[in-house]
């Protein structure tokens, strides 16, 4: 018996699903690079964010990516950007980093998928998770294996390099 692969969801699809569970969030078509945007509230735990949802839909492999607009996510006091849990790190612009959502080597989410029946409830429990986080530093969501923020990266590094030297 040969299994039937699923095909990957239409542009059209991902809109129609999107914009029957979340019609809150405003589509928007660019046409270069060919993405799909959606902009508009989801709630964390205690306040609605702005958000905005992007997918590059014409790139097989490419994932939708979170970011949120308003209010901007900060660092806890006495920290960095570089030690928010979870994050897409842009080192150049720390406040423009993206949501991290899921393990990409677990295949959690593919082309297959509805973003909005995925990606966006992730989001709402990501900004969950970083409320609750800011209140006493710990980070109660799902991790993948390793490290869960680039700044726990670096002093790992940095200890293994003492302990080498």
């Amino acid at each position: 018996m040969r299994v039937r692969r699923q095909k990957n969801r239409s542009a059209e699809a991902q809109l129609k699903r999107m914009e029957d569970r979340w019609p809150t969030l405003d589509a928007q078509i660019i046409r270069v690079p060919p993405t799909l945007l959606w902009v508009g509230p989801i709630r964390g735990f205690a306040m609605d964010y702005a958000v905005q949802v992007q997918w590059m839909f014409t790139s097989p492999r490419a994932v939708p990516i979170v970011f949120i607009r308003e209010p901007k996510i900060t660092p806890r006091a006495g920290t960095d950007f570089i030690d928010l849990p979870h994050l897409l790190y842009n080192a150049e612009q720390p406040e423009d980093s993206g949501l991290c959502l899921f393990d990409p080597d677990d295949r959690q989410w593919d082309g297959t998928k509805l973003i909005a029946d995925t990606i966006v409830p992730w989001a709402s429990e990501w900004l969950h998770h970083y409320e609750l986080w800011h209140l006493d530093g710990v980070w109660r969501g799902p991790n993948a294996p390793g490290p869960i923020s680039v700044g726990e990266i670096i002093r790992l590094e940095e200890a293994r390099d003492a302990e080498r030297a």
